[in-house]
């Protein structure tokens, strides 16, 4: 067991480091500065884990080239993978009919927002958006704009998943102040849209 123990931690801190970054938003948003508790922790245990196994294939036991191998994908993760975009694209699916009810709740006024234009969704629909709010730009008969929460950042970028029965220069027109960095179409009707606040 103890021939395998560097190996299990190092799978061990990749998939935490995923399931870290995967669900980073709701993290910050609940603890804000306490979430960076879980990424100090994987980075001293991502170098513990590298020098004991450096040190191991010194004392010939090579299987622990495989668990350098595994965490130098983790880094390469933390890097490269865009954990917010694919989680969006994953979410849009598993949440479309509870976000088509509460776009429909809406456009019935059922669902009234503030002077801001937020609305804070009941439980059964906080986890459509990750602060438990949703923005309603636009609800009237010629369109429809409401934002749900990705990342909701507060001195960096937030993150939106938007759906607009206008298209991105639409979702142009609507900026609150805050520059649009990018808008993607994921599909029609729903954008994925990155502000710099």
């Amino acid at each position: 067991m103890k021939k395998y123990l560097t190996l299990i931690l190092s799978i061990l801190i990749m998939c935490l480091t995923f399931l870290n970054y995967w669900f980073s938003a709701e993290l910050i948003d609940s603890f804000f500065l306490l979430s960076l508790v879980p990424i100090l922790l994987l980075f001293v245990g991502w170098i513990i884990c590298f020098f004991v196994s450096v040190k191991n294939i010194i004392s010939k036991n090579y299987l622990d080239i495989i668990s350098i191998i595994i965490l130098f994908i983790t880094i390469l993760l933390v890097i490269f993978f865009p954990f917010f975009k694919m989680k969006v694209k994953f979410e849009l699916e598993l949440y479309k009919n509870e976000r088509l009810q509460v776009i429909d709740m809406v456009k019935d006024g059922q669902f009234k927002p503030d002077d801001s234009g937020n609305v804070v969704l009941p439980n059964q629909y906080k986890k459509i958006s990750v602060s438990g709010e949703i923005h309603v730009y636009q609800n009237d008969t010629n369109h429809q704009m409401i934002g749900f929460w990705v990342f909701r950042g507060m001195l960096s970028g937030s993150e939106e998943l938007i759906y607009s029965t206008g298209n991105e220069e639409f979702i142009q027109q609507h900026e609150t102040g805050h520059p649009i960095i990018s808008i993607e179409k994921l599909q029609d009707n729903w954008y994925y849209v990155i502000t710099d606040y």
